[in-house]
């Protein structure tokens, strides 16, 4: 999607002002909603931004930013643009479908020292920048082994794009014309599969986990209602229809319905048909870690106690 390109330092060079120029080296994707981001964007003046405006003020930074960081800025923008997920299907909107590493390679960005190490601190930066003035929410993990910090996973939250001039109005209207796109062009499934491959990879990779983090959760699925239009009312009822599709598979296999040889996979399937992928993966992985070589209903038996365990 964009040049392998990798700035480095020589060792003859020992001050720098900045290691790279900010610059988009991607390509915006053809669908309705990274077009309309993307005009909006090139219009668009981060001085002028109220968020960021805001978050200086706060700061006692003074108004305006600096060029520098404004070219980052934009170029970051651009990216995250190209990369966002639009897909409305999605457990939750507007997650950037990579991670930092690929944002800095996709941005000019990724610079490699003397010592060969891989560094990106304007990204950082200017995501941490972003983070604080509540336009954005950044996942982040460590692993409880190494202490090593974990890949950060990233979602867009709807004052990122009312920043760029669109409200929550506008954004609903453009999720609604992206998904008419997407069905037009063919291109729906393919969203979903690319989305449940992403959900897939998180899962197995050294990425950050919302497994445990269920206020984030609570957020992102809050961010979801809003955007699209959902009262709280309909998400509860969708909790409660979730429940009672549970309640109703353990009611037939009391009844004898259900084979006693099939029970826990009936009863796993029950709540995973109605379950997000984000979810469900971590539960898979997380169980065939701790229990290695168990198969068929002992290992559904264990997916369940462990889906109780965790109250999902």
């Amino acid at each position: 999607m964009f040049n392998e390109k990798v700035n480095q330092t020589t060792s003859s060079r020992k001050s720098v002002h900045r290691h790279c120029i900010p610059e988009f080296v991607g390509k915006i994707p053809e669908s309705v909603a990274a077009r309309r981001f993307d005009a909006a964007l090139e219009k668009h003046d981060w001085n002028r931004n109220r968020y960021i405006y805001k978050l200086r003020c706060e700061r006692n930074q003074r108004v305006s930013v600096r060029s520098e960081r404004r070219e980052v800025y934009k170029a970051l923008a651009m990216a995250i643009i190209a990369m966002c997920d639009y897909n409305a299907d999605s457990d939750y909107l507007f997650e950037v479908m990579c991670g930092t590493h690929d944002l800095a390679r996709a941005t000019n960005l990724l610079h490699r020292t003397i010592t060969g190490r891989l560094t990106y601190d304007p990204i950082l930066n200017a995501l941490h920048d972003w983070e604080k003035a509540g336009l954005i929410v950044i996942v982040r993990g460590q692993d409880p082994e190494t202490k090593q910090n974990k890949a950060m996973r990233i979602f867009i939250k709807p004052e990122w794009f009312e920043g760029l001039g669109f409200s929550v109005d506008e954004l609903r209207k453009i999720l609604g014309d992206y998904r008419r796109w997407a069905e037009k062009k063919g291109l729906r499934e393919t969203a979903k599969q690319r989305y449940a491959n992403h959900i897939a990879r998180v899962a197995r990779s050294n990425v950050a986990s919302l497994d445990d983090k269920h206020s984030l959760k609570k957020l992102l699925l809050k961010i979801k209602r809003h955007v699209l239009g959902v009262k709280e009312e309909e998400g509860k009822q969708l909790i409660s229809d979730i429940e009672k599709k549970l309640q109703d598979t353990e009611s037939a296999l009391k009844t004898g319905q259900v084979k006693p040889s099939t029970q826990y996979y009936a009863a796993y399937t029950a709540w995973k048909n109605k379950t997000p992928l984000s979810l469900v993966y971590p539960i898979e992985s997380t169980v065939k870690k701790e229990n290695p070589g168990l198969s068929g209903e002992l290992f559904y038996q264990a997916m369940l106690e462990r889906i109780r365990k965790d109250n999902l």
